[in-house]
């Protein structure tokens, strides 16, 4: 090179190509898969859901959430309920399904009425699934 121009070197530019690839191969190995992110994601919808109606109970009356394959809904008085910009009914993540539809009245302790055993409901996506468990006091996990 002349002086006063400065630039890589083909090795130096190798190198470099040699290291970002390494660098991506690894960062996309620790990503997680399609359906266990989705899988996640619906879950923590449902549980968020859950209680956000026995908190919404225990401050407001006629409170109910119904779980369906592809969704969850918080209702008030028949009307689903608003918050922001956000409105239920909440579609789980695309593919990813609930085995069974639950409906829920809550009372003003934010207890679930008329459930005496706990109830599950499993999301599933492919071979990747997720058991909800939701206690007669409204708590879930």
């Amino acid at each position: 090179m002349a002086r006063g121009q400065s630039g890589f070197t083909l090795i130096e530019l190798i190198a470099i190509i040699v290291i970002l690839g390494v660098i991506g191969i690894t960062i996309s190995a620790r990503m997680p898969d399609g359906d266990i992110a989705a899988v996640q994601s619906s879950r923590d919808d449902l549980i968020a859901a859950l209680f956000f109606a026995q908190q919404k109970a225990m401050a407001q009356s006629d409170i109910s959430l119904e779980i369906n394959t592809g969704s969850v809904s918080v209702a008030r008085g028949g009307n689903d309920i608003i918050v922001h910009q956000d409105a239920y009914p909440r579609a789980f993540a695309s593919g990813v399904t609930a085995t069974n539809t639950l409906s829920f009245a809550y009372n003003k302790l934010g207890a679930i009425v008329g459930l005496t055993e706990p109830e599950q409901v499993t999301l599933q996506k492919g071979s990747t699934s997720a058991t909800i468990t939701i206690e007669p006091s409204g708590y879930a996990y």
